[in-house]
């Protein structure tokens, strides 16, 4: 799956799709060990018997070793799903998100801190590709990843610009000319961090 890098091939799983092996087992024996554990719980595995399998609830695909850099950038590892997750699809919308269209990535790095801290799950809606100032995107710069916040300058050149301004990341400026090096993959809808 290269489609998050390059935007080619397939982006959702299929409907046959399995975890491996290790991660069901995972998964199966946090449920029987404490059926109360919400966490367990938001994870929906295809096939499997779940109330996250009515039409409400999306399942995104997770890709845990894809991770957009809050910083210099980032080489995804892997393009693999390595698990899904169910969202509501309402939650998804009032984000302003297209439940069909997100997949699911963390960030790693420290300069989007304090909006998005190292670590962070980022639920990436890959419909919006038309970049609106002052929102946080996921870019794909010359082969890397970075999640940044967009601001157009009045010259129409495009910065991606880091929240955390103490550490003194550079502001990254992209013209007409620098097309090339730039591809939007999606903007982020939502984050969920540990507190």
């Amino acid at each position: 799956m290269n489609w998050l890098v390059t935007g080619e091939g397939e982006m959702f799983l299929t409907p046959d799709y399995a975890l491996p092996g290790p991660v069901q087992g995972f998964l199966d024996a946090r449920r029987r060990k404490d059926p109360r554990n919400r966490a367990a719980k938001s994870i929906s595995v295809p096939g499997s018997p779940s109330g996250h399998d009515q039409p409400s609830f999306v399942r995104l695909p997770v890709f845990s070793e894809v991770q957009a850099s809050a910083g210099p950038g980032a080489v995804p590892a892997s393009e693999q799903v390595n698990n899904v997750i169910a969202f509501d699809r309402n939650f998804l919308r009032d984000r302003g998100g297209n439940p069909d269209r997100c997949s699911i990535i963390f960030a790693r790095g420290t300069s989007m801190k304090p909006t998005i801290p190292d670590g962070a799950i980022l639920v990436v809606d890959h419909s919006q590709c038309d970049v609106a100032h002052g929102c946080i995107y996921v870019f794909n710069v010359s082969d890397q990843l970075l999640v940044k916040r967009a601001r157009w300058r009045m010259d129409g050149r495009l910065e991606l610009v880091s929240d955390n301004t103490a550490e003194g990341y550079p502001v990254e400026t992209f013209g007409p000319d620098d097309t090339h090096e730039l591809r939007v993959v999606g903007r982020v809808v939502y984050l969920c961090r540990t507190p």
